[in-house]
């Protein structure tokens, strides 16, 4: 029963595609930052493994979070789906007719040829993105600005980290490419001077603004809870 117990409830953590959820989404974030589902079907020639990319930027947790999936097309072009959020819904503002209205995300989508498609895997590449990362054993805290990308490349996965203040990050290549591209109408949160020193276990008391660390590993993130 215990084994079983556990089970589920790692099952319940892992990331099965449903964003906009937001209590699967609250509970699956880790895996979601992760890349978990993407690198699930990730192997060469496999169905599914299409090269498929997530990019998350967290512009600091309780200010804005952006997240985009760019996924393959099978002919060459992608689909891009961007989101953001800002500071957290305030619950006067529940309409009753949609009461998870709040808590949804900006989003827009787009298509991209194959030029374009290019372009997004040949800045991943300038990035580092298909090295491992060079912040891998660091933890980053949700207080501070920093991107996560995890991607299926040509049937291998691959994770990156790039946090912010560093040369790496100065450096990044496709951001641009996310944002010239990105209509969700939410103005991006840049990068500034912030405490980003590295805290505890966040308290259930904090609710959602709780902050909260992500250990950066080779192939994703370790964290605790949102919760």
């Amino acid at each position: 029963m215990l084994a079983l117990t556990l089970a589920v409830g790692l099952g319940a953590c892992a990331y099965h595609g449903n964003f906009d959820d937001p209590v699967q989404r609250r509970v699956q974030w880790f895996s979601f930052l992760g890349g978990d589902d993407i690198k699930a079907t990730c192997q060469p020639g496999a169905s599914g493994s299409t090269d498929r990319y997530r990019f998350v930027y967290n512009g600091r947790y309780a200010e804005q979070v952006r997240a985009y999936e760019l996924v393959g097309d099978g002919g060459g072009g992608a689909y891009l789906t961007a989101r953001a959020t800002g500071k957290y819904a305030n619950l006067a503002e529940v309409n009753l007719e949609d009461p998870l209205g709040p808590l949804r995300w900006k989003e827009s989508r787009a298509t991209l040829n194959g030029a374009t498609f290019s372009l997004f895997k040949q800045a991943l590449a300038a990035d580092g993105f298909l090295q491992p990362p060079k912040t891998e054993g660091q933890r980053f805290s949700s207080n501070s600005f920093y991107w996560l990308v995890s991607g299926c490349h040509e049937g291998q996965f691959h994770f990156g980290a790039w946090k912010y203040p560093s040369e790496d990050f100065q450096k990044l290549q496709f951001p641009k490419l996310l944002l010239v591209r990105d209509q969700t109408g939410m103005a991006f949160n840049p990068p500034r001077d912030a405490p980003t020193e590295i805290m505890g276990q966040p308290s259930s008391s904090e609710g959602a603004n709780a902050p909260f660390n992500i250990t950066i590993r080779a192939d994703g993130v370790g964290g605790g809870t949102l919760f």
